[in-house]
């Protein structure tokens, strides 16, 4: 299958300005190319099921830069990146001073197992074309560095002692290399071939392996011969979607997929907000960073979670305590409810998310009902409850109704402070995973009229399916905004909403909410920010008849759910 920019999926995902005290700078861009069409042999199904089982993983984005506190690659100026701010001049030549001396790979990777993770990704090669390995392929290279050790090595070695999973990020797309997409482009080839060769043969078992994108030029057959090499040195290794062919999993980026069991997929997220290290960047709050963990979980994700040392070797002292933070929250909850569980069987929502093992149900609380009555859930399937526990300890109230629907209540001083998770086993030792994922209350787009501004299958907005895909497109100069209009007979009261994704998605274009005023006009209540939470929870809850979803700027976007919750 000859990959090149005429006979591929094009597919765009751009991190954008995060707001508030989570970030204060433009993210990554991103272009990268899959064939979809193309079929690659995946890892093996017991290697899937473990890598599924470990649900969590340290993302590690680190290079020469972090010496200038600036983000790895796209701080760099130049032709695939014109809004840099560092000239290629400076930027390239950071490696000439690079000495991490502080570096401790097993003091990382065993905060890593502390807070939870049972496997690494590490950044062997970003798109600035720095390889932080020993690589016979080139001299601009660790080894060319005044530090001169193989960290990608050291990494693993730390990992192999630790037991734990290790795993390399590589971008095959190169801003540095003075071949890529030009008449010599074959040449770049050849060194990318030869660099994942070593990576394949030379650092032991790889249990993931993360692309980004191959970028401009013309590839002919190149992705679909790495990917025979990973099968033949690295049978096991799980692979992303971003390589040009094949995937085993696909990766939702500052954003978490809707819910879904059918296709593996994992979330990456930064611990700040930028991808490696900056002083100007604060960390997330911690509560917003459980609930991107427990909302990717819940929808049935993996999560790698990115830190970034420092230009001596050091960690992030902020992500040091987030990670801290995580431990403690781990050491408690993680084992039980997160480690081997799957996403459901009630699935994500205002109220929380869920998470199921053996005969087990851990629900996941991370919004009460205001006036503090009970939480109601519909039937799991006829099954009964026959014990229940708060992990972090008190008393929790769970009473069966007679349809089997089920209430919870627990009293403020037994709540946590960033979520509360109830463990509920279900009688006569049934799997509860086969219990039917379901919403806990139904969506009120499903007693909504649907209309939208580009045709389509709308019915896929309201089936719980994140691989039923509207792919909204414009025709050529049609510069008009997408929508999607809900309207219904009677009023509806709205607090919360969730524009669910799956495989296909774009974040360049940030939608609004709108609702009809007084006047019978659009008004906008909610635009959307990037702060990485998949449930938005509006100021106040509103009620209308009428209500849509417009996305400006774009000529696609792709939807696979799109969700509206009353009132807890």
């Amino acid at each position: 299958m000859k990959i090149t920019m005429k006979n591929v999926a094009l597919y765009s995902a751009i991190a954008m300005l995060a707001t508030n005290n989570v970030a204060n700078a433009v993210d990554e861009i991103q272009v990268y190319e899959k064939a979809k069409e193309s079929k690659m042999p995946t890892a093996p199904e017991a290697a899937r099921e473990a890598w599924k089982d470990d649900r969590f993983g340290m993302f590690i984005h680190w290079g020469p830069i972090s010496q200038m506190g600036k983000q790895l690659s796209h701080s760099r100026k130049g032709k695939y990146k014109k809004n840099g701010k560092i000239l290629p001049e400076v930027y390239d030549v950071q490696y000439k001073t690079f000495n991490p001396t502080k570096f401790n790979s097993d003091e990382i990777i065993g905060l890593a197992k502390r807070a939870g993770m049972n496997y690494s990704v590490f950044t062997a090669k970003h798109h600035a074309g720095f390889a932080m390995f020993d690589s016979k392929a080139g001299d601009y290279d660790i080894m060319s560095a005044p530090y001169k050790k193989d960290i990608v090595k050291m990494f693993a070695d730390s990992s192999a002692k630790m037991d734990m999973d290790f795993g390399l990020y590589y971008s095959p797309r190169d801003w540095y290399h003075p071949d890529v997409d030009t008449e010599n482009h074959d040449r770049y080839i050849k060194f990318y071939k030869t660099q994942m060769h070593e990576l394949l043969t030379e650092y032991g078992p790889i249990s993931e392996l993360w692309f980004d994108g191959m970028g401009p030029g013309d590839w002919g057959d190149t992705a679909e011969e790495v990917m025979a090499e990973i099968r033949k040195y690295q049978p096991n290794a799980m692979v992303n979607d971003r390589g040009g062919v094949g995937a085993d999993f696909y990766t939702p980026e500052h954003t978490v997929s809707y819910f879904n069991r059918d296709q593996l997929w994992e979330a990456c997220h930064t611990t700040t907000g930028q991808w490696g290290f900056n002083p100007d960047v604060k960390a997330k709050p911690f509560k917003l960073l459980m609930e991107i963990l427990l909302y990717t979980w819940g929808a049935d994700g993996n999560m790698l979670l990115n830190i970034g040392p420092r230009g001596d070797g050091s960690m992030n002292p902020l992500e040091l305590e987030r990670l801290e933070q995580l431990a403690d929250w781990w050491q408690v909850h993680g084992e039980k409810s997160i480690r081997g569980t799957r996403g459901g069987p009630v699935k994500p929502g205002l109220w929380g998310v869920s998470t199921t093992k053996n005969d087990k149900v851990y629900l996941h609380v991370l919004n009460w009902p205001e006036d503090n009555s009970p939480l109601e859930f519909s039937a799991l399937d006829g099954h009964k409850i026959k014990a229940t526990q708060i992990l972090s300890g008190g008393d929790v109230d769970v009473n069966m109704n007679d349809n089997g629907t089920f209430s919870v209540e627990v009293d403020k001083k037994h709540r946590g402070q960033v979520s509360t998770t109830i463990e509920l086993t279900i009688d006569n030792n049934i799997n509860a995973y086969d219990i039917v994922p379901k919403l806990r209350t139904e969506s009120l787009t499903k007693t909504a009229k649907l209309t939208a501004s580009e045709p389509g299958d709308l019915s896929v907005l309201t089936d719980s399916n994140a691989m039923t895909i509207w792919h909204a497109k414009k025709a050529k100069g049609d510069k008009s905004p997408i929508w999607v209009e809900m309207n219904w007979d009677k009023p509806v009261t709205i607090a919360a909403l969730q524009t669910g994704r799956g495989e296909d998605w774009t974040t360049k274009n940030l939608p609004e909410i709108q609702i009809k005023d007084g006047n019978g006009k659009w008004k906008t209540i909610h635009k959307y920010k990037p702060k990485w939470n998949p449930v938005v929870t509006l100021k106040k809850p509103v009620t209308t008849s009428n209500l849509r979803l417009l996305v400006k700027g774009t000529k696609t976007y792709p939807l696979a759910e799109l969700e509206l919750y009353p009132e807890l």
